[in-house]
């Protein structure tokens, strides 16, 4: 009989890890449904109505592929979820902690969180945070090569709230030294969106951690809804491809490498 209960303990356990390796997308804690403010397709998105979109960035699934993570991942080896911060979970929000999902802005707090839109497109994967907050992702887990994804301001903010919804800006450092950072960007200005500007960071080999301080813009945090779409990390597995979907060049590049 003890003998009998050991080898469920084993099947168990095993079963266990195998899932929590090997998880889908929808086992990840993503969002459920919309938040407290739905998103919208639309045929061109307008700036004065907030999370409505005309493009979307799709999840990457190629292979070599690791996703950055809150909830549903792990640290430090990554599972299908993601990579998860090894830094504490309070220095990863200023307001409306602790986070509760993935794949999702900040929101109106626990239980209201909503899609990520930035600049009128929407992005299945991705994190949202409220400034100021700062991730420390550790990178001993895979051979990663580059880091990429889409900085800005989650559109549940323009322009009605704080006048152009929230502004932060985005700091990324690698192993202690700072290889990019944004201008301050607003969810609108002038009435116009704000683009979502586009950064890819080559990481050296061995590079042990990432940092990202999403900021306060210097004008206060009221709105401060500061979003990453599609912020992944990509190993030379995933390199050898070619993303399936990829988005016309038409947001600012700005890249950083060693």
């Amino acid at each position: 009989m003890k003998t009998l209960n050991v080898c469920a303990l084993i099947l168990m356990l095993t079963v266990g890890i195998a899932f929590s390796v090997h998880a889908g997308k929808a086992d990840c804690e993503n969002i459920d449904g919309d938040g407290a403010k739905p998103i919208k397709e639309v045929g061109k998105e307008d700036a004065g109505k907030q999370n409505d979109y005309d493009e979307v960035v799709e999840e990457d699934d190629r292979k070599g592929v690791t996703y950055l993570a809150f909830i549903g991942g792990s640290t430090p080896k990554p599972n299908k979820c993601g990579l998860i911060p090894k830094n504490s979970e309070a220095e990863w929000t200023g307001w409306g902690g602790p986070l509760d999902v993935d794949n999702a802005t900040i929101g109106e707090g626990g239980g209201t969180r909503n899609h990520i839109v930035i600049g009128g497109i929407y992005f299945e994967r991705g994190i949202g945070s409220h400034a100021i907050a700062t991730m420390v992702y550790d990178l001993s887990g895979d051979d990663y090569l580059k880091f990429e994804g889409y900085v800005g301001m989650s559109d549940e903010k323009d322009p009605a709230e704080c006048n152009h919804g929230g502004s932060s800006d985005f700091i990324f450092s690698v192993d202690g030294k700072e290889v990019f950072k944004s201008d301050t960007l607003q969810g609108t200005d002038g009435g116009k969106q704000v683009e979502a500007v586009k950064v890819e960071i080559d990481l050296p080999a061995n590079a042990k951690e990432l940092e990202i301080i999403m900021g306060d813009g210097g004008d206060g945090i009221g709105c401060d809804h500061s979003a990453i779409g599609d912020a992944k990390l990509l190993n030379a597995q995933a390199l050898a491809v070619e993303p399936a979907n990829k988005l016309p060049t038409i947001w600012g590049h700005l890249k950083d490498s060693y």
